[in-house]
């Protein structure tokens, strides 16, 4: 009883694994899809189906090609021709945003934490601190943003726009269970 209920829990865990490529699998925007997202004047690089990347600015994409300024004049590619496209963007707003909240908030903590003003009996503690408080949010605000942005912007991830299909691979999983022997079969092709 208890090898049948082994043999049984590992099929189930051998189906499930060969199940799992399968799910993996998602779906790649085609030419179309780009022309619906309207990516005209926007670069890209362009890589091709023999490793060559072009870098431009998209003229136009059809659904069966795409037309890229480049510094020597314009260049079209068939879609058979595209291996991928791909797209730079920074951060350099988000990165000034969050340098700003940073940096106004350290200089805003600076004053609640001074010895001074936790002694609200002190004739000194009140307007005055609240211009500290506020100065030294701009000023650190300020820091913090042009900190931000410079690191926003060097930081430049690369986007997917399109890939093309690659041929689906094909693996194959066979459990084959006799008395006593568990076989097991596995192909593999990328």
């Amino acid at each position: 009883m208890r090898r049948a209920f082994i043999r049984v829990v590992l099929a189930g865990v051998l189906v499930a694994a060969g199940a799992v490529p399968a799910m993996a699998q998602t779906a790649t925007p085609t030419f179309d899809d780009l022309r619906a997202e309207a990516h005209r004047g926007e670069t890209v690089h362009v890589t091709d189906q023999g490793g060559t990347k072009v870098k431009g600015r998209v003229v136009r994409i059809s659904a069966t090609s795409i037309d890229l300024l480049v510094n020597d004049g314009s260049r079209e590619w068939a879609a058979s021709d595209v291996a991928r496209i791909t797209q730079r963007r920074g951060h350099a707003r988000r990165g000034a945003l969050i340098g700003l909240a940073v940096g106004a908030g350290y200089g805003v903590l600076l004053v609640l934490t001074d010895g001074e003003c936790r002694n609200y009996g002190y004739s000194g503690c009140g307007p005055q601190d609240a211009a500290d408080a506020l100065l030294l949010a701009a000023l650190f605000g300020g820091v913090g943003a042009g900190t931000g942005a410079a690191i926003g912007a060097a930081i430049r991830p690369e986007r997917v726009l399109y890939a093309a299909p690659s041929p689906p691979s094909a693996h194959v999983l066979e459990l084959r269970l006799a008395p006593g022997v568990i076989g097991l079969r596995a192909q593999l092709q990328f």
